[in-house]
């Protein structure tokens, strides 16, 4: 007690470190940028220039009659599968609905290789995550 009161034992998550003074790094800086008046919340993945949820990317095409969804954290669930030693390579979509058949063909146009409908995904035979990622 000659030197203060002693430091608490460890929790469960460690000790509670208190950092004092003045923070540097992005945190501060990226609360500059914030504008008065902008109070909604947004996602990290929301681009502040796409268009609207309802309002079609390319409006003189018709609308897909197909979606595909994103995964939890934003990204789109295209997937690459390696078998026999890496010689067969396989690109899976999953998480999709709609017109299915529609979907398969647009994509064999776009890949340019042979889709097979499994149950809960589309394969495609070959290596074209960024192609199928683009389109």
């Amino acid at each position: 007690w000659s030197q203060g009161f002693p430091r608490p034992g460890p929790r469960k998550g460690g000790f509670d470190l208190k950092i004092s003074g003045a923070r540097g790094g992005a945190v501060p800086r990226l609360g500059a940028l914030i504008q008065p008046g902008e109070g909604a919340n947004h996602s990290p993945f929301d681009d502040p220039s796409a268009p609207l949820p309802h309002e079609p990317i390319e409006p003189d095409q018709p609308p897909k009659t197909w979606k595909v969804l994103r995964s939890h954290n934003g990204e789109l669930p295209i997937y690459t599968r390696y078998r026999h030693g890496g010689t067969e390579v396989t690109t899976l979509v999953r998480h999709f609905f709609g017109d299915i058949e529609a979907m398969r063909k647009e994509l064999i146009q776009v890949c340019e290789a042979p889709v097979r409908v499994r149950a809960g995904k589309l394969e495609v035979r070959g290596l074209h995550k960024w192609k199928i990622k683009e389109w």
